[in-house]
């Protein structure tokens, strides 16, 4: 294991791309906390020196792992990923048990406690705790990582490669001893210099307007540029009014999960001629319409933001390359069809207006935001702006072990940004699953909000 190559992209210290720097950002404001949990439930408790020395390959493979961030000296522009000079691995991964008898509820508090939890800003923004011996004798992998690593192809894009037949060989190896270094760290510069970030500054605007005067000047493309631009614009500020019902806002998290076969999703998208992911969230618009009928309340939309991947093929580094749109998610009284057809209809017509490059320059460019903006202004910004984010996040397409362990069932958690709820679906081994991370000033009543969304999976996959 001493000789281990870092997969390509995840080894390099440097500074963060804007997207990047928005979700550290985030951070700055507890409830716009961005941090992503991801539970694995295992076959069997697998042994702990085992796990151990599976974290410390893993940690080989990723050095940024071992980076922990460095801001400017003025909290805006683009902080850094430096090494950590004082890495140790059991800084980052634990064992636990919880108290017997423990249940699915008890492993979701345990969720909920880590996901309102920070990271310590010295250290590297991760951690993975192994649950031993839940349910007697199955146990559970939560990992946890702050969003400025990466999103979540990234992630599962690396970790599937990683959880592949060489990385389960690995696991089954001897171990490091605990403790040690993946990656020998060198001790970085504690602040970033000023100059530099100016220069990002002055990098970012020169980028803007090259960009800008490409698309006013490129031969026959004008009118299709403006006309792309107004779309872009009229998304992000179409008037979408937030529902009455979902208006607190708290730091407080609730979480929950409700499965569904991938093969019935599948098959109610493909009738309605739609996408697994238009189907998903069409059904989590109809569940909202019941839980706001159920209270007696008549609405006919929601803000709803749907992250997108812009990221290419060859881009399978760490970092954010991703976007989002936003919609008025339809939850007035309608059938499942025309449901399904309204939210595909929406997305396609938001993801057509959006560009890439366009995206990557405004977010380089917000990395300037200073980070008391983001503590103060937008977290009450994104409060008025989205009510639910829907998020659809890749899992692992085939068997996965961990430690040696059969991985059995994965369900994954995004941060809420500022939102009432984020739902989050998940696939694997060809069961979805819907993480539901909940505001409790926002959705009061979360059981019946689960009650609310397993009624309308079953009326979809039974339509």
């Amino acid at each position: 294991m001493h000789g281990t190559r870092a997969v390509a992209g995840w080894s390099s210290p440097g500074p963060m791309n804007g997207t990047d720097t928005f979700f550290w950002r985030l951070g700055a404001n507890p409830m716009t906390r961005p941090h992503v949990t991801w539970l694995w439930y295992l076959d069997r408790t697998p042994d702990w020196n085992t796990f151990l020395g599976g974290c410390q390959w893993v940690v080989a493979k990723l050095p940024r792992l071992t980076h922990r961030v460095v801001d400017t000296p003025v909290a805006a522009g683009t902080p850094s990923w430096v090494p950590d000079p004082h890495f140790r691995l059991t800084r980052h991964v634990h064992r636990m048990r919880l108290a017997e008898p423990a249940g699915p509820r008890d492993l979701l508090e345990l969720v909920e406690w880590r996901n309102g939890a920070d990271f310590d800003p010295l250290h590297p923004p991760w951690e993975a705790t192994l649950v031993e011996d839940y349910e007697q004798d199955r146990a559970a992998i939560l990992l946890k990582w702050h969003h400025s690593i990466g999103d979540a192809v990234a992630i599962v894009s690396v970790m599937s490669r990683l959880l592949a037949d060489t990385a389960r060989t690995a696991f089954r190896g001897q171990p490091q001893p605990p403790g040690g270094h993946a990656v020998r760290p060198t001790a970085p510069s504690t602040r970033l210099p000023l100059s530099s970030a100016a220069h990002g500054l002055g990098g970012g605007a020169r980028t803007l307007l090259r960009e800008t005067a490409r698309w006013l000047t490129t031969p026959h493309a004008v009118r299709d540029r403006v006309r792309l631009a107004g779309r872009v614009a009229a998304q992000l500020i179409q008037p979408v009014t937030p529902s009455p019902l979902l208006h607190g806002r708290s730091a407080a998290i609730r979480n929950g999960l409700v499965t569904v076969p991938l093969s019935d999703l599948k098959a109610a998208g493909k009738a309605a001629g739609v996408s697994v992911t238009s189907a998903y969230i069409a059904t989590v618009l109809d569940a909202l319409h019941r839980y706001h009928e159920c209270h007696g309340i008549s609405h006919r939309s929601v803000p709803t933001l749907v992250p997108v991947n812009i990221r290419k093929p060859s881009e399978t580094g760490a970092g954010n390359i991703v976007a989002s749109v936003r919609i008025a998610g339809p939850i007035g009284d309608m059938p499942a069809a025309a449901r399904m057809a309204a939210v595909h209809d929406a997305i396609t017509e938001a993801r057509d207006a959006l560009v890439r490059d366009v995206h990557t320059i405004v977010a380089d460019l917000g990395s300037w935001i200073p980070a008391l903006v983001h503590r103060l202004v937008i977290a009450p910004v994104l409060r008025g702006a989205v009510d639910i984010v829907a998020t659809s996040v890749p899992g692992f397409s085939g068997t996965t072990f961990a430690a040696g362990a059969h991985v059995v069932n994965a369900v994954a958690w995004a941060p809420r940004g500022g939102a009432a709820a984020n739902m989050s679906m998940a696939s694997h081994d060809g069961t979805c699953v819907i993480g539901t991370n909940l505001d409790p000033a926002a959705v009061t009543d979360t059981d019946l909000l689960h009650h609310c969304l397993e009624q309308s999976l079953h009326a979809l996959v039974t339509c």
